[in-house]
């Protein structure tokens, strides 16, 4: 029987595992001893777990020695990543490594096959087994338990994913060997404050309280969006000399000095010759523009989708950000949210592309001086630029939400009822709606503990705060 393995969730059909597999049986340990005069042998002092190194022949299966040329290039495509992904070999199919390949591969060309040998490197030098779920309904009691069972014959780092049930400051999980706090409880003398209050939570899906908007960046208004239960996506581009496409604007229920506005958006180029943009503006009470941030494909030939935000008029604004990300990769295709944010005259902008799940906040910040105005209506724009075909592009929602100030005499929410909250123990990530959220880890003692072999009983508190998931994949040596 041919084996071969899956590597990055990927099989190659082209690949055959030869005979002659180099995979211990164990994650190599190496001893500590110290020596001591006139004492016989020495003492073992401790015991280190090293990298595991997995060296596996293989056969590439070509028609001919020009095909097996054409079959290393893909090959090197598949296995160079940047991270540790799943290594999975079809002998060993209930166990999972996580590795990297290393060195080089030398293909000694056969007729019509090659022969060479990968060498794996796996960082975390255990092979885990399938992932299990453990699951605990919010209670009515003030503490909660989840009991998990880690099968496997080494402790192993779960990942728990929480739906808050009400609003909550703090929720702590509990351990024999550990336990973790993210933000921190309300004593008697402190009040509790809500950072963001949700003024707008438009999903697109009607063009019902939208009106005509004038101005858009550098082109003209033209052309006409539709709605449906997917967001705003455009039916006529019309026609331009420059930059042109339909712009629609909204009005706020109140008018805010310390603000976030959030869209949730599409952008993907299907061919190389598409460009597009798709732009979010602040108004003031006047309708002029008190800020901008878009997400922009103008090249042509090649893929790369940048932000551009702008404090200020459209013209004469300050430039906050107007950057590709350092691989061009994480931001294609772009499916995401861009946010633009000020709070106290600091103005942010963060970006977040969920389809590659690369999210952050851009270095690009600015303070703006003087009297700060205010808030007063949103303006969305889809543009393409002259005659150039148009990336497909669409707006799933856009949010805004009145920010509070936090100080020394108040705590904040961390989640509010319908908020996804991930703990991210094999990480060390925290996540609160697939936004990055390290700086809640709540306590100076609070850590990203294990998950001894069997069950383990942890103490959820709040317990009547949140329905709990905890996933956990059993590790073996």
């Amino acid at each position: 029987m041919l084996y071969s393995f899956s590597f990055n969730s990927i099989k190659k059909s082209y690949v055959i595992c030869e005979v002659g597999k180099r995979r211990s049986a164990f994650a190599p340990i190496r001893r500590n001893f110290v020596s001591l005069p006139g004492l016989p042998g020495a003492h073992l002092e401790s015991t280190d777990t090293e990298v595991r190194i997995i060296q596996q022949p293989i056969v590439i299966n070509g028609k001919d020695r020009l095909d097996v040329r054409k079959l290393e290039e893909d090959l090197a495509d598949w296995l160079i990543t940047k991270d540790p992904v799943k290594l999975i070999f079809d002998d060993e199919p209930n166990r999972v490594y996580f590795a990297v390949i290393d060195g080089s591969l030398n293909i000694e060309d056969i007729a019509r096959f090659g022969k060479g040998v990968i060498t794996f490197i796996c960082p975390d030098p255990y092979k885990y087994g399938s992932e299990l779920t453990f699951a605990s309904q919010a209670s009515l009691e003030e503490v909660n338990t989840l009991v998990m069972n880690n099968p496997g014959t080494r402790e192993s780092y779960p990942v728990f994913t929480m739906i808050a049930k009400k609003p909550i400051t703090h929720l702590d999980i509990i351990g024999p060997d550990g336990y973790m706090r993210i933000g921190r409880p309300v004593s008697v003398e402190e009040t509790v404050i809500n950072p963001r209050e949700s003024i707008l939570n438009d999903t697109m899906s009607t063009l019902v309280g939208w009106t005509t908007a004038h101005n858009v960046d550098g082109g003209v208004r033209t052309g006409s969006f539709q709605a449906s239960s997917k967001g705003f996506s455009v039916s006529d581009y019309g026609t331009g000399t420059s930059w042109h496409g339909p712009s629609l604007q909204k009005s706020l229920s109140q008018q805010l000095e310390n603000f976030e506005v959030e869209m949730y958006l599409t952008l993907h180029s299907l061919r190389n010759t598409e460009v597009g943009r798709v732009e979010l503006y602040l108004l003031d009470e006047n309708g002029q523009h008190i800020g901008k941030v878009a997400m922009k494909d103008i090249l042509t030939g090649d893929y790369s989708n940048q932000v551009e935000a702008r404090v200020g008029p459209l013209v004469t604004g300050t430039y906050i950000a107007s950057r590709t990300p350092a691989n061009p990769n994480d931001w294609l295709p772009f499916k995401g949210i861009i946010r633009i944010s000020r709070v106290e005259g600091r103005w942010l902008i963060y970006v977040a592309n969920i389809a590659t799940r690369h999210r952050g906040p851009l270095s690009g910040t600015y303070l703006e001086s003087g009297d700060l105005k205010k808030l007063a209506a949103i303006q969305v724009h889809i543009g393409v630029s002259k005659d150039r075909l148009p990336s497909k592009m669409e707006i799933h929602y856009v949010k805004v939400n009145k920010r509070n100030v936090i100080t020394d005499d108040n705590v904040p929410y961390i989640a509010q009822a319908g908020d996804e909250i991930i703990i991210d123990h094999r990480n060390d990530s925290i996540l609160v709606n697939g936004e990055e959220m390290q700086k809640l880890k709540g306590d100076f003692y609070a850590s990203f503990f294990p998950i001894q072999s069997g069950d383990t009983a942890l103490v959820i508190s709040p317990g009547d705060a949140v329905d709990i998931e905890g996933k956990v994949r059993g590790a073996y040596h």
